[in-house]
């Protein structure tokens, strides 16, 4: 390349800082959610839920309590308490637990009608018995209905031992609870989605903190009686950048990556590579899914 050309590239890697889009990770998302999630013991089977109110209920899986009408809960502190089993709904594959305790962080909702094909989720849970566990993945497909039974099909990966754990949105508010996998699938998870979770929470008669997908109305503070405060001073505006600056940056930037494209092309141009030829995969025939295998984890 010659000197020409790097000068411009220096001025551009130097003097010019140009936006980057970087992908927000769910890191602020699962910190809102972890303290309400719960590893469930059953007998010999482990688990996991998450704590839907303040005043002690859960929620799990209704095949990891199995017949019990007491489980074993650890809560994200490592204290151990019995939880009374009181609903349950096979047909879901939910179960509401109750623990004696008050004032529990409890988990905010949304709705899974409102979920988008691949946005970002997470699963938290207790695979293989590894308590405090996540997995990060999109939405692969919103309704996908196996044996009868409609799921939210997620790719974050799923083992034994994540059932009746939260899936959550990049908002921290959960989506579904895990429930099943296809039987050797590579990350092809189910969770039964929040609307009917929601369902089976209210015909329980369970109240929840705060309404399902909000934050709560933020407090409006009225103003106090007394004397009249004195106005606040005047902000101080900032002086803008003049305008040839505001002008001459992002010609500066044109300018150097159409020299440099123009550079690469001539370069090239003379020894273009054939291009591949391209084979289209096999067309599959009308889903049908009844029998697929799924196992519950």
């Amino acid at each position: 390349m010659s000197g020409r050309y790097c000068w411009l590239v220096v001025i551009i890697l130097v003097g010019v800082r140009l936006p980057t889009a970087s992908a927000q990770d769910m890191s602020g998302a699962i910190e809102q959610v972890k303290e309400s999630v719960l590893t469930i013991k059953s007998g010999e089977r482990v688990g996991a839920g998450f704590i839907v109110s303040p005043d002690g209920h859960g929620l799990t899986s209704a095949h990891l309590v199995g017949d019990s009408s007491q489980v074993t809960a650890v809560l994200a502190n490592d204290e151990e308490l019995d939880a009374k089993v009181t609903k349950t709904d096979e047909a879901l594959d939910l179960a509401l637990l109750k623990l004696d305790l008050k004032n529990l962080p409890a988990v905010h909702f949304a709705s899974s009608g409102e979920l988008k094909q691949g946005a970002r989720v997470a699963a938290l849970g207790a695979p293989l018995g590894l308590k405090g566990s996540v997995t990060e993945g999109i939405v692969s497909a919103l309704e996908r209905e196996v044996k009868g039974k409609r799921y939210l099909q997620i790719d974050a990966a799923l083992n034994e031992g994540n059932s009746g754990g939260p899936v959550i949105d990049e908002h921290g508010r959960v989506v579904g609870v895990a429930t099943a996998v296809v039987k050797e699938a590579q990350n092809v998870g189910f969770a039964v989605p929040s609307d009917q979770a929601i369902a089976f929470l209210q015909d329980a008669g369970v109240l929840l903190s705060l309404p399902l997908g909000q934050q709560g109305p933020a407090a409006v503070k009225r103003p106090a009686t007394g004397p009249a405060k004195p106005p606040a001073p005047p902000l101080v505006k900032q002086a803008r950048p003049p305008w040839l600056l505001l002008v001459g940056i992002p010609f500066a930037v044109a300018l150097a990556v159409s020299l440099l494209v123009s550079l690469l092309v001539t370069r090239r141009v003379r020894r273009r590579p054939a291009e591949p030829e391209v084979t289209l995969a096999p067309t599959s025939e009308d889903e049908d899914l009844s029998d697929v295998d799924i196992t519950l984890h």
